[in-house]
């Protein structure tokens, strides 16, 4: 999800769904996003929390944790006399890792990382069981869902899919009120 209105260039990953996400609405009164795919996924974001944008990629010849080279660094496994390691990310700090030092995995829904992804071991242990509570609800679709609308005035969502189905639901959102 792009911030384009706050022109501040933030990219905020959501990684919910097992296949191709088909279908999106943003409901601003409750500042939730409903997101939809394929496989019948249908997945419900709250976007009224603070999320951290996800690191960018570092780049590196060798592990940034224990200096092995990597696979392609044939001069230092030359000079070291060992195999070279398969490179790999952290996706909570973004630096290049092999995988004795990313053996780890672990959600991290405030990155948008709602599945578990691999991290590296200090990343790991740096979080904490609260921040991996879900800050998204899933349900099933039953159906593979190639279009979805919302009409949240009237409580309802339409889904058609591949399989010449539309399915109406009929959704409860939930309006806080404050006095």
């Amino acid at each position: 999800m792009w911030d384009i209105g706050g022109r501040k260039g933030r990219t905020l990953l959501l990684q919910g769904h097992h296949d191709r996400v088909q279908s999106l609405c943003y409901l601003q009164l409750t500042r939730q996003l409903v997101s939809c795919s394929s496989d019948g996924g249908i997945a419900v974001w709250n976007m009224d929390v603070s999320r951290e944008e996800a690191p960018q990629w570092l780049e590196s010849d060798s592990c940034q944790k224990c200096e092995q080279p990597f696979f392609w660094n044939i001069k230092q496994m030359w000079d070291t006399k060992t195999l070279g390691l398969r490179q790999h990310h952290c996706r909570k700090c973004g630096q290049a890792v092999c995988g004795k030092c990313s053996s780890k995995r672990s959600s991290y829904p405030v990155m948008g990382f709602e599945f578990q992804v691999r991290m590296c071991d200090s990343c790991y242990d740096s979080i904490k069981d609260e921040d991996r509570t879900s800050l998204a609800t899933f349900h099933e679709g039953k159906h593979n869902i190639s279009h979805m609308s919302m009409d949240v005035a009237r409580g309802l969502m339409v889904t058609c899919g591949t399989d010449r189905v539309v399915k109406v639901t009929c959704i409860i959102v939930p309006i806080s009120i404050s006095v």
